[in-house]
C-alpha cells in the first residue's frame, strides 16, 4: 500500500502514529492535551477535544481544505460519534450516523445487546444515590458508574476505588449531558483487539468470545472495520461490557483498518492472525 494522509482521533496512543509513521504513512493527530504522547510521531498535531463531535469535524475539514488531503479516518479511543461525524464531512469511509447514535449511547446499545441474546454483565440506569446505594446492598462494591454516553475513560470510576458512593454517583452525573448514569458489575475485563469484515470475526480468542462479538457487531449494525471488546467471565461464560469501533494500543490489524479507512478493499487473508 502507497502512503496515505491519515487522521488518527486520539493522541493517547503513541505506538499506534508510530507504527503508521513506519509504514509511511502522514499522519494527523487530533488530541485536546497539547502534550499528548502521539504528537511525538505526528506530522501535524491537530488540537480538538476527541469527545467533541461538532469542533473534530471543523478541525479536521480545515485540515483538509487548508493543509494535505485526507484519505481516511482512524479512530484509538471509543469515540464513535466523532469518528462517524469527520468522516461524513469529508465523505469518507466511517461508520454510518445511526449506528454511531447506537454505539454512542451505552443504554441503547445494552437494549440491543440483549435483543440479540448476547451475554453482558448485570447493569442498571440509576437516577439517585439512594438507588446506587440498594445497588450496593445487593450486588456489592465492586461496581462501575459511567455516564451514559462514551466520554473517555476518565469518566468511569470503580466505587471499590472511592470513600464516597454519593459524591461518585453526582461526579459521574455530572459528566453526562443528558445527567443519565449507568451502574455495571464487572470483574477482571480484558480488551481484546478484533476486526470484522463481513460480519465474520477475526481475533485471538476462542470461539464462544467471537461468536459473542460477531452477535453484539450485527445487533449493532456493524460488519466491517476494527474493534475493541472488553470481555469478561461469569463462571466460565465469556461476557461483554463494550464494543469499541477503535483500534487496539498494541496495533493488531492495522493495514486492514487502513486500507478500510482508505476505501480500498480487504480480504482475509488480509487477517491472518
Amino acid at each position: 500500500m502507497t502512503g496515505k494522509t491519515l487522521l488518527l482521533l486520539s493522541g493517547a496512543e503513541a505506538g499506534v502514529a508510530r507504527r503508521l509513521r513506519e509504514r509511511g504513512h502522514t499522519v494527523a493527530v487530533m488530541d485536546a492535551d497539547p502534550e499528548a504522547p502521539a504528537f511525538a510521531f505526528a506530522d501535524s498535531c491537530l488540537i480538538a477535544e476527541v469527545w467533541r463531535p461538532d469542533d473534530c469535524a471543523a478541525a479536521a475539514e480545515r485540515y483538509n481544505r487548508k493543509i494535505r488531503r485526507l484519505d481516511g479516518v482512524l479512530s484509538a479511543a471509543d469515540a464513535p460519534m466523532t469518528l462517524a461525524g469527520v468522516s461524513a464531512r469529508l465523505r469518507l469511509a466511517g461508520p454510518p450516523p445511526h449506528v454511531a447514535e447506537l454505539m454512542g449511547d451505552r443504554m441503547m446499545t445494552r437494549r440491543a445487546f440483549l435483543s440479540a441474546g448476547v451475554a453482558m454483565p448485570w447493569h442498571a440506569e440509576i437516577f439517585t444515590p439512594q438507588e446506587l446505594q440498594r445497588a450496593i446492598i445487593a450486588r456489592g462494591r465492586d461496581l462501575t458508574l459511567k455516564p451514559v454516553e462514551k466520554l473517555g475513560p476518565s469518566t468511569q470510576m470503580r466505587l471499590i476505588e472511592l470513600d464516597d458512593p454519593a459524591a461518585t454517583f453526582q461526579e459521574v452525573r455530572s459528566q453526562s449531558p443528558s445527567e443519565r448514569v449507568l451502574v455495571e458489575l464487572v470483574k477482571d475485563p480484558v480488551r481484546l483487539p478484533a476486526f470484522l469484515l463481513a460480519g465474520r470475526c477475526h481475533m485471538r480468542a476462542e470461539e464462544s468470545v467471537r461468536g459473542l462479538v460477531e452477535r453484539a457487531a450485527s445487533a449493532l449494525g456493524v460488519s466491517d472495520g476494527p474493534v475493541v471488546a472488553e470481555i469478561t467471565q461469569d463462571d466460565g461464560a465469556p461476557q461483554l461490557v463494550e464494543l469499541s469501533p477503535q483500534l487496539a494500543a498494541t496495533g493488531e490489524f492495522l493495514d486492514a483498518a487502513v486500507a478500510l479507512a482508505c476505501g480500498e478493499s480487504v480480504s482475509p487473508a488480509d487477517l491472518r492472525i
